[in-house]
């Protein structure tokens, strides 16, 4: 978004900032900072440029990349493939990388890695793979820099979400992709609005333009550019994309434009992003150290008065807290009955298919009824799972869709929030409370493990293997088929238990965290407020180093 500046950041400068901060957000207790001071910690140490791919589910960021690197190389789909943080970069030979949440490192061939990052052979992420990191000798071209793809935003799966979420300090230059339909969205400007805390380098790479002709390419172009000003003085490139054949020259145009040049200044592009992320903390840093600075400046007579004026009477907190609890009892209290009509319609497909299996089966069970039962008993435990399983996969995004409706309406219960102690704090103090609440995350809701009933309930079924089938046969196969009938319908019941317990489960995670959150900003606005007037002069020297160090960090 700004040019980089080419002079390095003295190594005794990061260490200076890095520490101060450190030691100041443990004097005042600034608990907010923590993440991003460590991330600026681990950004120090990195000597390779990350060129991260960020954007919505189905936005064509490994589409763009395998293009990028003329190979298949990371999984595509119609569904949301992409599970894992991937990173690509040049290396001697190629190989990739197998990192796992517990620490351990596996090596595996690149052909492979669809077996650690794709939803489909690595589902919710169940292998814990923290990240893959692919070497290729045919990257010696961006040598310096890497690739990394990131699991799509706002897919049905929350923890692809957390993935990218989470890795977002560890940005260098980042390119936001965005399909042209449509073209921008809130979702895609609150991304930009995150990015920007950790990099001033952010392109902007507008996808699948192959389906517009050329004016409505360039309408959208100007639309994407337009609403970008809105938001930000120092332009957003945007760089228009297809894979599609005839679009090579948009290839060309992003390479010498923007990959070429990053490669080539690597260095002076790190310099540029480390220096911004030490300014925005150091930024931050002294921000809540106004506001404890401007409360130790209140008489102590009237520091009850000024809790009151920003954080208001104990009542309304209370009502705050309510509200949250509200969405989610709401939500928790209508699960049961609407995943139950969500199945409704696939009891009859569902039995059909069963009872048509069944018709082709049966013939081949007639020595006696109890070989027929017992048969009959393997074949519908090994039918119902399989069916209830593809059930479970096939409506998963409605079954979680609850959890992501009440965490988007708890953030925004709590952006409000935050707005409204802005407005006071500023109307009080004269000084603003920083007004960004990150998302609510919480541990994804996995899928169950499909558990299906007896099918048998009474010994009369497994009568004597004396009885000839000849005699029987034609009531024995309407027996099954009305045995089919009632377990689909008590296992999708079954299913819909299984779905409301998990689901559930993540709304009450999601309510707990959103309390913590409430009450962590009370108190820390509450300790703000506390400064006495002793501690003016401390508070005074402490905001001094931050704007010393400032100083020194941009000259």
């Amino acid at each position: 978004m700004t040019e980089p500046e080419t002079s390095p950041v003295a190594p005794e400068i990061v260490q200076h900032v890095l520490g101060a901060v450190e030691a100041l957000c443990k004097r005042h207790e600034i608990s907010a900072l923590e993440d991003f001071l460590e991330s600026c910690r681990a950004f120090a140490q990195e000597k390779t440029l990350n060129i991260a791919v960020l954007g919505r589910f189905k936005a064509g960021k490994s589409s763009f990349l395998n293009h990028l690197l003329g190979r298949p190389l990371l999984p595509i789909g119609v569904i949301p493939v992409t599970s894992v943080v991937t990173e690509i970069q040049w290396g001697p030979r190629e190989r990739a990388e197998i990192l796992f949440a517990d620490g351990r490192m596996e090596q595996a061939p690149v052909d492979r890695i669809g077996d650690f990052i794709s939803e489909s052979h690595n589902p919710e992420n169940a292998k814990q793979v923290a990240r893959v990191r692919v070497e290729l000798p045919s990257m010696d071209r961006y040598r310096g820099i890497r690739f990394v793809d990131t699991p799509g935003l706002e897919s049905v799966f929350e923890h692809n979400t957390d993935a990218s979420l989470e890795w977002l300090p560890n940005v260098g230059l980042a390119l936001v992709a965005v399909g042209v339909d449509p073209p921008l969205s809130q979702h895609d400007i609150e991304l930009i609005r995150n990015l920007s805390r950790y990099t001033p380098n952010i392109s902007l790479l507008l996808t699948k333009v192959d389906v517009l002709d050329e004016n409505e390419r360039v309408q959208v172009r100007e639309f994407v550019q337009k609403q970008l000003a809105r938001y930000w003085n120092d332009a957003v490139p945007v760089f228009p994309y297809s894979v599609r054949p005839g679009f090579e020259h948009l290839r060309a145009e992003l390479d010498d434009s923007l990959l070429s040049q990053t490669r080539a200044g690597a260095g002076e592009q790190r310099a540029a992003i480390l220096r911004h992320k030490l300014d925005s903390l150091l930024t931050e840093c002294a921000d809540y150290l106004n506001v404890a600075l401007k409360a130790a400046e209140v008489a102590d007579s009237e520091r009850e008065d000024l809790r009151r004026k920003i954080l208001g009477q104990k009542e309304a907190l209370d009502d705050t807290r309510l509200a949250l609890r509200l969405i989610v009892r709401h939500a928790t209290g209508t699960t049961r009955s609407a995943f139950e009509a969500l199945l409704r319609p696939d009891e009859v497909p569902v039995r059909e298919k069963l009872q048509a299996g069944l018709d082709h089966e049966f013939p081949s069970w007639t020595r006696s009824l109890r070989v027929a039962t017992e048969m009959f008993d393997a074949w519908m435990s090994a039918g119902l799972t399989r069916e209830m399983a593809e059930l479970s996969r096939k409506h998963r995004n409605e079954f979680v869709e609850p959890v992501r409706r009440s965490g988007r309406q708890l953030s925004q219960s709590l952006q409000d929030f935050r707005n409204r102690l802005s407005e006071r704090m500023l109307e009080t103090l004269g000084v603003p409370l920083r007004t960004t609440e990150m998302e609510l995350r919480t541990e994804d809701p996995r899928s169950p493990d499909v558990r299906v009933g007896r099918i048998f309930d009474r010994n009369w079924e497994l009568l004597s293997w004396l009885i000839p089938m000849t005699l029987v046969r034609g009531a024995v196969l309407k027996h099954y088929h009305r045995t089919v009938e009632n377990l689909v319908f008590t296992n999708l019941s079954r299913l819909a238990s299984q779905w409301e317990a998990i689901v559930n489960a993540s709304l009450l995670a999601l309510e707990k965290e959103s309390i913590r959150r409430l009450d962590g900003l009370i108190g820390t606005i509450e300790k703000l407020i506390a400064s006495a007037g002793q501690q003016a002069p401390r508070i005074r020297e402490d905001i001094e180093r931050l704007e010393d160090l400032l100083r020194r960090l941009n000259t």
